[in-house]
């Protein structure tokens, strides 16, 4: 029977160092990929404020029109009654 050789000190600590190696470029893409995520979501939140802004900035807009839609509603439902 052929005996399995097992690795010595050296050989296991140089593989160590090969996994670690290949731990710290597969977190460095990791981190990268966080950071360019994290950019659009804040990018996205930002366009959404935006967005919400411009809404409630036109939001008297749109009670006065509602106002005057109503008002010419009623006037002509009281005109037609009467």
């Amino acid at each position: 029977m052929s005996e399995i050789k097992r690795p010595n000190n050296s050989e296991l600590l140089q593989r160590i160092v090969d996994d670690m190696s290949i731990i710290k470029t597969d977190i460095a893409v990791i981190k990268k990929d966080v950071t360019i995520h994290a950019d659009l979501v804040i990018d996205h939140e930002a366009r959404i404020r935006d967005l919400e802004k411009f809404r409630w900035q036109s939001a008297w807009l749109t009670g006065i029109l509602s106002a005057v839609i109503t008002s010419s509603v009623v006037a002509l439902i009281i005109r037609l009654v009467n």
